[in-house]
């Protein structure tokens, strides 16, 4: 079992100096599942990656370049479709100009509907056709594409994207030329639908773009993930807000909810592996590392163990 922990140390600087305070829950099954870990591997990234290093981990069997993690092949592959194909995730979602950037407002607050998203769905159908892009919806706001153009096309992972800045995560380059233009056109087409019309009336936030993401195919013999990987999210929107204390009850939910659960793992399961991912930095912790500490080393940890925020702060 690996268990991937996104937004483990936040770049804010609230949640960061929650970290020194008392106020940081105690986390008791954190604490002791770690008494039972050792640093087996230390994960770089540079800030301009497409591909959150949270995600590389979590998907890391499948090799993908930057920008290539086959999220929408995977998906389709899921759902029974040819996942040797090129596929994509496309998100509708709500940019905002602010004074200096483009924001992208949280998707999932959109809450759209079945029949909200299958009227966007037909009417956008035929632009997308025109450049070879056939979509299948998978769920309400978020539908699947496939199509030759988004076989080596990189694109920004929607984690870098949602209730954040788009400019500089926007596709670049002569091959992505075809999906600017597609965005635009679906600009216009967004902003007198009648859905948009609907929803404004209520006073819901409406779709005027959309995001796409998870680009690439799965290789011809796609490796099966040699081992359950668990990719959990529950730190990521208390940890965009800087919101240091609704940061640290997620923290105190997750020990409650599955600390127990991770130790009992890491006592009984020699290949158990849990990573704590920062925005450039991943540190991995194993049993079987901490196996192979000196008896001294053991014994340290076991009399004064270091206390779980000092481990976020080296992220």
């Amino acid at each position: 079992m690996h268990i991937v922990l996104s937004h483990a140390l936040p770049e804010g600087p609230n949640c960061k100096a929650l970290l020194t305070r008392p106020e940081f829950p105690p986390l008791p099954h954190l604490q002791k599942l770690f008494t039972l870990l050792a640093c087996s591997d230390v994960t770089r990234a540079k800030a301009s990656d497409l591909t959150p290093l949270q995600d590389r981990l979590a998907y890391a069997y499948l090799q993908a370049a930057d920008g290539l993690l086959p999220l929408g092949a995977l998906a389709a592959q899921a759902a029974g479709l040819d996942g040797s194909a090129a596929w994509g995730l496309l998100t509708l979602c709500h940019l905002q100009a602010q004074s200096d950037h483009v924001a992208m407002r949280e998707p999932d607050e959109l809450a759209l509907d079945a029949l909200e998203s299958d009227a966007l769905v037909q009417a956008m159908r035929p632009y997308f056709l025109e450049d070879g892009l056939r979509v299948h919806p998978q769920r309400p706001g978020q539908w699947l594409v496939c199509g030759e153009l988004l076989r080596d096309l990189p694109t920004a992972s929607l984690n870098r994207v949602r209730g954040q800045a788009v400019d500089a995560w926007m596709p670049q380059g002569e091959r992505a030329r075809g999906l600017r233009r597609l965005q635009n056109e679906m600009q216009m087409l967004l902003y007198t639908h009648p859905v948009n019309d609907s929803r404004a009336e209520r006073g819901l936030t409406t779709v005027n773009a959309f995001w796409l993401s998870g680009t690439g195919s799965l290789p011809p013999s796609s490796p099966i993930n040699p081992t359950a990987t668990l990719l959990l999210a529950e730190l990521r929107k208390s940890a965009l807000r800087d919101d240091a204390w609704a940061w640290a009850q997620a923290w105190a939910a997750l020990d409650a909810a599955q600390g127990a659960q991770w130790l009992a793992l890491a006592q009984n399961d020699a290949a158990f592996c849990i990573s704590l991912c920062g925005s450039q930095q991943a540190h991995s912790y194993t049993a079987q590392a901490a196996r192979t500490q000196s008896w001294l080393s053991r014994a340290r940890q076991a009399w004064s163990p270091t206390p779980f925020p000092e481990r976020l702060r080296l992220l």
